[in-house]
């Protein structure tokens, strides 16, 4: 096992931690109905709909409604 230490400043930690928060790479896959309706372009409306019907994929625990984004991508480009 190669186990290797490193010792880092605060001041180098905070700016690891800064970069890792603020890099716009960041793509949780889970997210809720505002962030999906801004990256597909759609109306929370026409996202209900989609979701009613049965269009988009979706997890819903209790009333709290979330989407994974790269399933709903699939799910989406198949038809």
């Amino acid at each position: 096992m190669n186990n290797k230490t490193f010792t880092l400043t605060l001041d180098e930690i905070t700016e690891i931690v800064n970069q890792v928060v603020t890099t716009k790479t960041f793509n949780p896959e889970i997210i809720d109905e505002n962030e999906l309706s801004k990256r597909l372009n759609i109306s929370k409306v026409t996202l209900g709909k989609y979701r009613k019907e049965g269009t988009i994929p979706f997890i819903k625990i209790g009333r709290t409604v979330r989407y994974n984004y790269p399933k709903v991508i699939k799910d989406r480009n198949k038809k």
